[in-house]
């Protein structure tokens, strides 16, 4: 027993000394902590200040495709089905576009491009050159989709960025930029399309008029006894040489019409806005370096101690 009362004796004394060496190396310790806290709250001060600014999109109105949907031409459903089909195609169009709009908006090449056009941002230009990075490698993961508890928000984008670029003009700028590149893709799929169907149609001619066919063959589809379903065969040429021209002429002055169609519409639902973009406070920068500051001084005690022992 009084072995381990000696253990219990040792052990309190030894923690008696350490708390009397802390509290007579306490002005130490208070400056170490200080003079941390002080280094690291400058250091965050003297960093570049980052920015984020988010911006809203719309999706474009799908009347503005409708003069380019080609299923009444392609179909001989009933009018109820070609409602469906009409409002479909119109849908597929739309969401080609969304879907480009958004690779192209992500795509670091259309960023670049977009900078190099410019001459709004030089400012920035110099800034990237300053530090020796190129606009390809700054902008990785600098734009994105805004999510809101990890799920994206439709249509709505940020961009981080320093002061030396504004990123409201840049991102308003950039999105009309985008939404040029895409119409123009979007058109030429649907030039494609129509020639195609022109394509289609004047060989479907050439056959009519060689098997002398000018009115449509029908045919009667008898499986349902209620009704007597009359359409026409599924071949092209069994239209007739006068609905073949008629679609013909049809089809070509859609194809002049898409050649001069701007399809503009406002791609901008809400303005960008841009709010500072600081990782930490600078008070929690200060906190962090008095933490720092305490545990290096109790370091610096404790191998003082050593030294004396």
């Amino acid at each position: 027993m009084k072995k381990n009362n000696s253990y219990l004796a040792d052990d309190e004394i030894d923690l008696a000394d350490l708390i009397k060496s802390l509290w007579r190396e306490k002005i130490l310790i208070l400056f170490i902590s200080i003079i941390c806290g002080l280094a690291s709250y400058l250091y965050a001060s003297f960093q570049p200040q980052g920015f984020k600014t988010e911006i809203q999109l719309r999706n474009p109105p799908t009347q503005i495709f409708e003069p380019y949907n080609l299923t009444p031409i392609n179909n001989n459903n009933n009018n109820n089905n070609n409602n469906n089909n009409n409002n479909n195609n119109n849908n597929n169009i739309v969401g080609q576009f969304i879907s480009d709009f958004k690779l192209n908006l992500l795509s670091l090449d259309n960023i670049v491009n977009f900078l190099e056009e410019s001459r709004e941002f030089d400012n920035f230009k110099g800034y990237l050159k300053s530090r020796n990075i190129s606009a390809k490698e700054y902008f990785v993961d600098k734009i994105g989709q805004v999510k809101e508890k990890n799920t994206n928000i439709p249509n709505k984008y940020f961009l981080n960025h320093p002061k030396e670029l504004d990123g409201a003009i840049f991102l308003d700028k950039y999105a009309e930029f985008i939404k040029k590149k895409t119409i123009v893709e979007v058109k030429n799929l649907l030039k494609l399309t129509l020639l195609n169907n022109i394509n289609n149609h004047q060989e479907a001619l050439e056959i009519a008029k060689k098997i002398q066919l000018e009115n449509p063959i029908i045919k009667i589809n008898q499986q349902q006894a209620a009704a007597i379903i009359v359409s026409e065969p599924d071949a092209l040429f069994y239209k007739g040489t006068k609905v073949i021209s008629e679609n013909l002429s049809y089809l070509n002055k859609r194809l002049i019409k898409l050649e001069n169609d701007k399809f503009d519409f406002s791609i901008i639902l809400q303005k960008p806005i841009t709010i500072p973009n600081k990782s930490m406070s600078l008070n929690l920068y200060f906190t962090i370096g008095l933490i720092l500051g305490l545990f290096l001084s109790l370091g610096i005690i404790f191998f003082k101690n050593i030294l004396k022992n």
